[in-house]
């Protein structure tokens, strides 16, 4: 069966494109109902930037299952979507998995996103195959990392909140986030945050209903801006991002905390005075060193593009390679053990009600002794015999 990927990006549709395409709770019920007879499962990969869904079926399955979950139109998607097919697809996802198929080149967050998507199709089923392509995907994802330059540094202010986090923090399941402004960098950062596993949000706003509206839409917790002292006492990460024309936040506002706390100034004019760098407890990034260490980290990640994609093309004739050996074995192999167990479980029933109970099950265990054996000689010819003819193609 083709292995295919479909999808909506940053690449070819603006945002108001990608929201009718935004796979809510009930979207995503409707997805899994209308995929549910795809045989070995599918993944749907859906952040701010891309709804993606990736299964081997025919591409019009899938777009008829997005179409149908979204009420959106086929012509419609066919005019802002794309389509990938076998090699393209293939390809296409070892791009997303190792960022170079991100708005922001390199993206740290994407091998996050790809890893929950994963995680939630895993628990409706997946094949072999398609579990081995994952890993396969994961394993150019880390080598990428750790062969390369991709990595190095943060990216881009749009993205840089997530990103600089994750890199300090690893895990945001545990870290308590304030929000300090409700705006579009505000909500961006809110759904980054989530999608990459953040559960402890709280926003604080001068304009409360603004605050709530933004919770309201990702079920964190709203404050007045009047709670703002007390709720920055209890963050590990703050995020601010606000139209102040001054600094909101001094020294004076972190004289009582007692723990070590990132800080992320996303705002031009600056939100957090300068002097609250001075204090031991408190990391402070701001936006002249966001775009310093961007030009430097995209500098760094796009001579390493040529090492990304040998890594690709590597790690997927690896995985190519082993899903050819599995197609040639398997049935082989399935054939054997079935002849063997015809005739042990053949001769077994001879004697079964000649020997006492003991016996008979020391009899059991030394043919499936035997039988393991033979089956080991077997699978070893079968995969010489592989090897072989694939030695002569």
């Amino acid at each position: 069966m083709r292995f295919s990927a479909i999808g909506i990006s940053h690449w070819k549709s603006e945002v108001s494109i990608r929201e009718l395409f935004y796979l809510d709770s009930h979207r995503r019920e409707l997805l899994e109902f209308h995929t549910k007879d795809i045989p070995g499962g599918m993944v749907m990969l859906d952040t701010c930037n891309r709804t993606e869904l990736y299964a081997f079926c025919d591409p019009d399955i899938l777009i008829s299952a997005l179409c149908k979950s979204t009420n959106t139109d086929r012509e419609f998607f066919k005019k802002h979507g794309y389509v990938h097919v076998q090699e393209d697809a293939y390809d296409h996802l070892y791009e997303v998995g190792t960022g170079l198929d991100s708005q922001v080149l390199g993206d740290v967050q994407i091998i996050q996103q790809v890893k929950q998507a994963y995680k939630k199709a895993k628990k409706k089923g997946l094949s072999g195959e398609f579990h081995q392509l994952i890993q396969s995907v994961f394993r150019a994802h880390k080598r990428s990392r750790t062969e390369t330059n991709f990595g190095k540094g943060t990216a881009s202010v749009g993205f840089a909140a997530t990103q600089l986090a994750l890199e300090h923090f690893h895990d945001l399941s545990k870290i308590r986030i304030l929000l300090v402004g409700a705006g579009k960098m505000g909500k961006v950062s809110a759904k980054n945050l989530i999608s990459n596993g953040a559960e402890h949000i709280s926003v604080v706003n001068r304009t409360i209903d603004r605050a709530k509206l933004l919770a309201s839409s990702f079920d964190i917790k709203a404050h007045a801006f009047s709670d703002l002292t007390e709720e920055l006492k209890k963050a590990d990460l703050i995020i601010t991002a606000t139209g102040a024309k001054n600094p909101i936040l001094h020294s004076r506002h972190f004289e009582e905390v007692d723990h070590p706390q990132l800080v992320l100034d996303l705002s031009v004019p600056r939100n957090v005075h300068p002097d609250v760098s001075e204090l031991e407890q408190v990391t402070l990034i701001d936006m002249d060193s966001i775009h310093e260490a961007n030009k430097k980290a995209l500098e760094k990640r796009e001579k390493a593009i040529p090492e990304i994609r040998k890594i690709i093309e590597n790690e997927k004739g690896d995985f190519m390679k082993r899903v050819k050996r599995s197609r040639y074995l398997l049935p082989r192999i399935k054939e054997i053990e079935h002849r063997l167990s015809d005739i042990t479980d053949g001769e077994l029933d001879r004697v079964k009600n000649k020997m006492d109970q003991e016996s008979y099950s020391q009899m059991e265990e030394v043919t499936r002794r035997i039988k393991k054996k033979i089956m080991a000689i077997h699978i070893d010819r079968i995969d010489q015999e592989f090897e072989k003819a694939r030695n002569e193609t």
